[in-house]
């Protein structure tokens, strides 16, 4: 009987080869390591700012809702394409399915995803009763507060400054079409500026305009002092002009972002 005898380079070679193998599934494996929340699930991993990824929410019935991020305190909500797993036209009563929603971080850092109802109270972020995941989103940029207010992620309000009662804030409402700035109201339909030589731009706070500006350029800035403490929700608009009309003569604006900031009292840290 002849015994085959290995060598230790041999069997140190077939160790080699086994832990490369065990690390290139464990690799594989990280690599598509989803988050899986409460109610949702968020498609991916190593999560960067500009990306976008798609987010799973399981509904029953005609429940709806939607989507919210909060990070650093601040709630947005974000913008992207909704596909449902029915067909469209298909009645939701008795029905059990997903929605696909698309997210596109805006900021680095920790973001809270909620999935639910608007809140009764237009001036408290969404409710989240519906689903909610924690994802670390990594990669460059600034964490100050930015929303933006469609799909392609090209309008968008950022708040620059200590939001607290008394410190100004700077206000920037970026991307604009350039469209815009060389254009007056639409002669057949009715404008938000009056049919002007120009359109304006502002942001409403609670339901309440400041910083109206007119729109010269794809940017454009403003000047705001909170003077109350509190979450503000805050909405960057503009004048489109060319907003087809309601019967009962409303337009509707372009829409920037959409935001909930919490602002502190007085003296809770110095004006940046």
């Amino acid at each position: 009987m002849m015994r085959t005898r290995t060598s230790a380079r041999t069997l140190a070679a077939a160790g080699i080869t086994a832990a490369a193998s065990t690390l290139t599934m464990l690799t594989g494996a990280a690599a598509h390591a989803d988050v899986a929340g409460t109610g949702m699930t968020v498609q991916g991993s190593n999560f960067q700012v500009g990306q976008t990824y798609n987010i799973v929410v399981p509904i029953n019935g005609c429940q709806g809702g939607g989507l919210s991020d909060t990070s650093g305190g601040v709630t947005i909500r974000p913008t992207g394409n909704i596909t449902s797993s029915v067909p469209a036209g298909t009645p939701c009563v008795g029905l059990s399915y997903t929605w696909t929603i698309q997210w596109t971080p805006l900021t680095p850092g920790t973001h809270v995803l909620g999935f639910g109802y608007g809140n009764t109270d237009a001036s408290q972020p969404p409710y989240t009763d519906l689903g909610n995941a924690t994802v670390q989103v990594g990669g460059a940029g600034s964490t100050e507060p930015k929303a933006c207010g469609d799909v392609s992620q090209s309008n968008c309000t950022t708040v620059h400054g200590t939001p607290e009662v008394g410190c100004p804030l700077t206000v920037t409402m970026s991307n604009i079409p350039a469209s815009l700035a060389a254009s007056s109201g639409s002669a057949l339909l009715p404008s938000l500026s009056g049919g002007t030589s120009a359109r304006n731009a502002w942001v409403a706070d609670n339901g309440t305009n400041f910083g109206t500006t007119t729109i010269t350029g794809s940017t454009i800035t403003m000047k705001w002092t909170p003077t109350t403490t509190g979450y503000h929700h805050l909405t960057g608009q503009y004048d489109t002009g060319a907003t087809a009309a309601f019967p009962d003569g409303i337009v509707l604006p372009g829409y920037a972002g959409e935001m909930w900031l919490p602002v502190a009292p007085a003296g809770t840290q110095p004006c940046a």
